[in-house]
């Protein structure tokens, strides 16, 4: 087979997409050496502007695959090319925009809650990344449930217990994260719901106040009110934000922390738990979309509204040493269940049998 994937997300600043994309590559050219894959990337390396997104999505794309003759076109982020006349498999992460619209500014909303899903009636072949996934693809895109397979993410394999305690001191110098503190990775947007965990952290630090709480991501949308609110608590000097970091630092940040809070109000996945997860660090999730797929019985499942119930599970995870290292076991048994592997060897069974039914 000739597959062709969209690897334009790998370029630049990457977020879950891009990992998604590399990881997918990586693993998929170690374990398959039968099969020829291309990757389709654009010259520039800037993140796209809507006009640009479409351009590339429907015209370069389809171009590109035509050049290589693929078999197989694998979209593994974005819109899928209309006119393209081949086998297209379509990976589709979440339905933010549909369940969220009013978080996203009007034309990135027009672009993934309606161009996006109608596009998605060309796929031959859909990835949902959940079950969750899987059952918002069904009720909102009326696509028929034999099209889809469900196959999960993992994390990145930097992701794990370190004990280079002088890199971990480094990267908290650097980050002036203070030696205590809870921490928080993603983008800067009302679905992370970020203004709950400022006022979660605000009672928290009644009891525990030598901690601090990081959050890593860069801007998104509406961050504004965000940073309005942390000043009008009076928390410049207990909450950081370091904006985007590398990746190898984050991994160090993980390792440093005494917990990693993560009160999304909706995740397609929710990768960032399962790194904290890899790396051995106590969970504190949100229990909406898929964070029960991914954290299980290994973390704390709480409602991302009921601020009582964050304040306290906060409180007797830092109060309580035992309970750490009980939830830091649970984290690494947990995130074994998840691999790069396990997800290339699933994805290339997709292709194969769309392969196969095309030759038929």
């Amino acid at each position: 087979m000739k597959i062709g994937i969209d690897a334009q997300t790998t370029m630049g600043q990457k977020t879950g997409f891009g990992f998604y994309v590399k990881n997918l590559v990586e693993n998929l050219k170690k374990i398959d050496k039968k099969n020829q894959y291309f990757l389709f990337k654009p010259k520039a390396s800037c993140d796209f502007s809507a006009p640009k997104r479409f351009i590339w999505d429907q015209i370069r794309i389809s171009k590109l695959a035509k050049e290589k003759k693929v078999d197989i076109l694998h979209q593994p982020c974005f819109s899928l090319p209309l006119f393209y006349g081949g086998k297209i498999v379509a990976t589709i992460h979440d339905l933010i925009a549909v369940k969220y619209g009013e978080d996203i500014p009007f034309f990135s909303r027009m672009y993934f809650s309606k161009w996006m899903p109608l596009t998605y009636k060309k796929a031959d072949a859909i990835i949902s990344i959940s079950e969750h996934t899987k059952r918002d693809i069904i009720k909102y895109f009326r696509i028929p449930e034999e099209k889809i397979t469900v196959i999960y993410e993992a994390a990145n394999a930097s992701y794990k217990k370190i004990d280079d305690q002088k890199g971990i001191g480094d990267v908290r110098k650097k980050y002036q994260t203070g030696d205590k503190y809870l921490l928080h990775i993603g983008t800067l947007n009302p679905r992370k719901n970020l203004l709950f965990l400022v006022d979660v952290f605000s009672e928290v630090i009644k009891k525990h106040k030598d901690y601090n709480l990081v959050i890593v991501g860069k801007e998104g949308w509406y961050f504004d009110q965000l940073y309005e609110k942390v000043k009008k608590l009076d928390l410049k000097n207990k909450i950081r934000f370091t904006g985007y970091i590398d990746e190898k630092d984050k991994a160090y940040l993980y390792n440093g922390a005494s917990l990693f809070v993560f009160p999304s109000l909706y995740e397609g996945f929710g990768l960032p738990p399962l790194e904290a997860m890899s790396c051995g660090i106590p969970v504190i999730s949100s229990k909406t979309s898929s964070m029960p797929e991914v954290v299980g019985d290994a973390g704390i499942l709480l409602s991302p509204n009921d601020k009582k119930s964050w304040i306290k599970n906060i409180n007797n995870v830092l109060s309580d040493k035992k309970l750490q290292k009980q939830m830091s076991e649970k984290s690494l048994e947990r995130a074994k269940y998840f691999s790069w592997e396990k997800c290339a060897k699933q994805t290339l069974k997709v292709y194969e049998r769309l392969y196969n039914q095309t030759e038929k």
